[in-house]
């Protein structure tokens, strides 16, 4: 019997719950969660009753590598399409850049469902306009889950959303799985203020 130390306890909360059940219902999805809170976690939720392929896209190539790599080690049905490498295309779950799925959206042969992992890079200043085109584009029939924990504004996400004809669902979630720690500025060598507020993260 393992020690209670061993016990991994993968009973969702609620807001998770919340976020499954609405794309079960079919709808699409916006999810505003800080960083380690487990927004992943919901697509793991959905995977022994996925019908047709799911796109995950993540915004780098090492980030899709260890996406593969983690969940092929649970014996997931899982793929890759990258910039330079493109293995078991068909898989259940395709791990891959959005921009490697734009001509696909744009032929509108989209997935079930295509999750787009850190959607704030649809403000970035190269990257952002594929994806804003591949989310307007993609096929009515393929439903969206969007995941970040970065975007101040996702209600305008969705209202985007509802301007091109979708009707999002928004979860937000503010607890954080580790509290900020607080730290007493005056406390801190000048030279480091210095050049904090020099690198622009002051």
């Amino acid at each position: 019997m393992p020690s209670p130390l061993e016990i991994n306890l993968l009973i969702p909360d609620l807001w998770q719950q919340e976020a499954v059940r609405a794309l079960r219902d079919g709808k699409d999805v916006v999810v505003q969660a800080p960083t380690g809170s487990g927004k992943t976690y919901i697509f793991e939720l959905l995977y022994s009753s996925l019908k047709g392929q799911a796109i995950f896209t993540v915004p780098t190539r090492a980030l899709a590598n260890d996406k593969l790599a983690e969940w092929r080690a649970r014996g997931w049905d899982v793929g890759i399409a990258t910039g330079d490498l493109a293995l078991n295309l068909g898989a259940k779950v395709l791990v891959a850049t959005l921009e490697t799925q734009r001509a696909r959206l744009l032929r509108r042969d989209g997935p079930t469902l295509l999750v787009v992992d850190e959607y704030q890079m649809i403000a970035d200043p190269v990257r952002g306009v594929h994806y804003e085109l591949a989310l307007a584009l993609a096929p009515r029939q393929t439903q969206i889950l969007l995941l970040s924990g970065s975007v101040q504004n996702p209600q305008d996400v969705v209202a985007w959303f509802q301007r091109i004809g979708r009707d999002p669902v928004l979860i937000s979630h503010n607890e954080r799985p580790v509290p900020l720690e607080e730290i007493d500025l005056r406390a801190l060598p000048e030279s480091h203020f210095v050049q904090t507020k020099v690198s622009g993260r002051a």
